[in-house]
């Protein structure tokens, strides 16, 4: 009898574990999967997927966002999260600081592929594709389709009138500030590594200044290395005697090769800051 009851209270909870298992993974699919938070607002146009930012005086209250207001995109609104950081009935909107959401966008300012970065734009509350340095709400999860989105015609900053298509796509959200590449013809582990060191976005010309004297530097070292140890061979064959006067040379070009390594990085380093 006691061996029955352990094994039935095994299988109930394996039962248990697939059961939540399966739960969490379609919790996981769903566009639920988020981490929202509750805010006040006066803004009677905040709908769902909506983007926006906090108020400039107040923290704790939202509008819908635009160019003007990208420095404080707080996410996305949605009515479907997962976890709730404050009670629904102590805010007026959910908004999305974490997770997957459907969001708002434009093709205003590009197509926007799967990985693009998307950020505010001129229309209240709709997303487009980040192509500068800036706030971005998050990464696109799917591409813009735009042939099956609404079209509405804007008006620019010059007066001209121009169609866009506006739509929802899932995004995963995530509010970051966004230094777009400075070149195209930089690959990107370059360019992010002159970013980190400088602190800022990096020109092109001053990463391929960079890369040259870096290049310059190890040239002269691999010169100077072999030119040395095939003098060093020559001379030890030719005297065997003088090699306590090669060691002496050798050690006198390590010392000479590290200090073009450091005068070198300190330039280099001096470029990308300046």
């Amino acid at each position: 009898m006691g061996r029955s009851k352990y094994i039935l209270t095994l299988v109930g909870a394996c039962c248990v574990l697939v059961c939540g298992m399966l739960i969490s993974g379609d919790v996981a699919k769903g566009q639920g999967a988020a981490i929202s938070r509750g805010f006040n607002t006066q803004d009677t146009n905040v709908v769902n997927a909506g983007l926006v930012s906090t108020v400039d005086d107040d923290a704790g209250e939202v509008e819908l966002a635009d160019s003007t207001s990208r420095s404080r995109l707080a996410g996305v609104v949605s009515r479907e999260a997962l976890v709730n950081l404050q009670s629904e009935q102590t805010a007026d909107v959910r908004v999305v600081l974490s997770g997957t959401a459907q969001a708002l966008v434009s093709d205003i300012n590009g197509e926007i592929r799967a990985g693009d970065k998307i950020t505010v734009s001129p229309i209240r509350g709709v997303g487009m594709l980040a192509t500068n340095d800036g706030q971005v709400a998050g990464t696109a999860l799917t591409a813009f389709d735009a042939e099956s989105a609404d079209e509405q015609t804007v008006t620019t900053r010059s007066g001209e009138k121009q169609t866009v298509h506006i739509g929802s796509i899932p995004i995963e959200v995530g509010v970051a500030y966004y230094a777009a590449p400075t070149s195209q013809f930089v690959p990107p582990f370059f360019q992010s590594l002159a970013n980190t060191i400088a602190g800022r976005p990096v020109s092109f010309a001053r990463i391929l200044l960079s890369l040259v004297l870096l290049l310059l530097a190890f040239l002269s070292i691999a010169v100077l290395i072999f030119t040395s140890v095939r003098a060093g061979i020559i001379s030890l064959g030719r005297n065997p005697l003088a090699a306590d006067a090669i060691h002496r040379g050798l050690l006198g070009i390590a010392f000479i090769t590290l200090m073009i390594i450091a005068f070198t990085l300190i330039a280099v380093y001096l470029i990308l800051i300046y």
